[in-house]
C-alpha cells in the first residue's frame, strides 16, 4: 500500500518570480567567478576548461532546482535570463574593468547558458509531464 504524500501548497507568484531572479543572478555571479578556471597541458597551447562545465552544471542544478519548487518550466527560463544578463553585465569591458573576456572559458560560460537554460527548462518540462500524468 502507498503512503500518501504531504501535498505543499504552490508557492506564490512574487516568491516564484523573486526565487527565479535571485537563484539566477546568484548563478551568474558565482559562474562568472568560476567559469575562468582552466587545465593547460604541458607544451598544450589549448586550455580545458573545466569552470566552464563547472559553472553551467552549477546553472542547471540551480535553475532545475527552482523549476521543479515552482512546479514551471517558465521559471527556469527566467532564472537563465537572469544570470545570462548579469553575466552580460560582467563582461563588459568598462575602461580596464571586465569579468569575462574573449577566450574559449568566456565563450563557453556565455553561449552555453543560452544552451542549456533551453535544454533545462525542457527536462523540466518532461519531469513535470510525467509527475502530474501519476
Amino acid at each position: 500500500m502507498r503512503r500518501a504524500r504531504a501535498a505543499f501548497p504552490a508557492p506564490r507568484r512574487w516568491a516564484v518570480l523573486a526565487a527565479a531572479v535571485g537563484a539566477g543572478v546568484g548563478a551568474g555571479l558565482l559562474g562568472t567567478s568560476l567559469h575562468g578556471h582552466a587545465w593547460y597541458l604541458h607544451g598544450a597551447a589549448n586550455a580545458i576548461p573545466y569552470g566552464a562545465a563547472l559553472a553551467l552544471l552549477l546553472l542547471a542544478s540551480v535553475s532545475m532546482f527552482v523549476g521543479l519548487w515552482s512546479r514551471s518550466s517558465w521559471v527556469v527560463v527566467l532564472c537563465g535570463a537572469a544570470a545570462y544578463i548579469t553575466a552580460g553585465l560582467l563582461s563588459m569591458q568598462i575602461g580596464s574593468f571586465g569579468m569575462i573576456f574573449d577566450n574559449i572559458q568566456g565563450r563557453l560560460w556565455l553561449y552555453g547558458i543560452a544552451f542549456v537554460t533551453p535544454l533545462v527548462a525542457w527536462l523540466t518540462w518532461l519531469l513535470l509531464r510525467r509527475k502530474r500524468s501519476k
